[in-house]
């Protein structure tokens, strides 16, 4: 990164683009701890759905896949390694494709 004038530098603080993208920020940011919380709820889930009927649910097993998408996605964009904004703004993974395999 090069040195910035003092005019580049009012120039980027004032960025509408920039500010929106910090704004998109902080609501995936919540989002993304959303995630994480269902994740551990899923688990919990799978895991009492293993412990008293032997078996998890494979349905439930996809939507953490999608689930894993999806904060791959968000992780993404947070870190500036995508500009495509994820859920709500594109398709939630596995909804554009519903014949994705089971794990």
């Amino acid at each position: 990164m090069t040195g910035l004038n003092e005019e580049d530098l009012k120039k980027h603080v004032k960025d509408k683009d920039t500010w929106l993208r910090f704004v998109y920020l902080v609501v995936f940011g919540v989002a993304f701890y959303l995630s994480i919380l269902l994740t551990f709820a899923t688990s919990v889930f799978q895991f009492l759905a293993k412990l008293f009927s032997g078996a998890a649910f494979g349905g439930l097993a996809q939507f953490g896949e999608n689930l894993a998408a999806y904060q791959a996605q968000v992780t993404r964009f947070l870190t500036f390694s995508s500009d495509e904004k994820p859920f709500p703004f594109a398709p939630f993974p596995g909804q554009d494709n519903p014949t994705l395999p089971s794990p």
